[in-house]
């Protein structure tokens, strides 16, 4: 843990929206590549100021009413997905990815079309984060209070959209991850 980076990769199946831009949420996090259903695609990372950097703003504020207006504008920033990912480039409905093209007089059923399942794959590195994700002598922890997963992976980060998640954590011999929820499965 001397060098204090984290590889790793975020997957999700997501149900694509008509216009084909998918919005995710990352903190300060590398974005490497982006894959739909395992093709490369275009994205764009919009990073957000980092903690230090927004603070300095602070010291213009005059009263307590541009203060909370400052505060809120932060706050509404924060909600604004800042990786937007192309889906529309490498399109293959799922039932064309299953090779079961099931048609009613050569055209797809509503329910066909309203089902835009793509595997989206995000590979990314996250070093010495403000927030979200900690480095302490031997040990990384995470607070994923509001807003802070989006601090050490890549997600849908946001309180109105509940989401779970699977994570899997390789480490050496010599160290043991311990996170909360439900063991899946462990290799020796």
């Amino acid at each position: 843990m001397d060098h204090r980076r984290i590889y790793s990769y975020t997957e999700l199946d997501i149900s694509v929206p008509d216009n084909g831009i998918v919005g995710l949420h990352a903190e300060n996090l590398g974005i490497e590549t982006v894959l739909i259903d395992g093709e490369p695609t275009e994205f764009e990372y919009h990073p957000h100021l980092q903690h230090g950097e927004s603070e300095k703003g602070w010291d213009s504020v005059s009263s307590p009413i541009a203060a909370g207006a400052a505060y809120t504008l932060a706050l509404v920033r924060e909600m604004v997905p800042n990786l937007l990912i192309n889906c529309c480039k490498v399109f293959k409905s799922v039932p064309e990815r299953r090779g079961q093209m099931h048609t009613e007089n050569g055209f797809q059923s509503s329910t066909e079309a309203k089902q835009n399942v793509k595997l989206v794959r995000i590979n990314y590195w996250v070093e010495r984060a403000e927030m979200g994700i900690h480095f302490d002598d031997n040990v990384i922890h995470t607070n994923n209070q509001i807003r802070r997963a989006r601090c050490w992976f890549p997600c849908i980060d946001d309180s109105s959209q509940c989401c779970c998640y699977d994570l899997e954590f390789t480490v050496a011999q010599n160290l043991v991850a311990v996170s909360t929820g439900s063991l899946l499965y462990q290799a020796l």
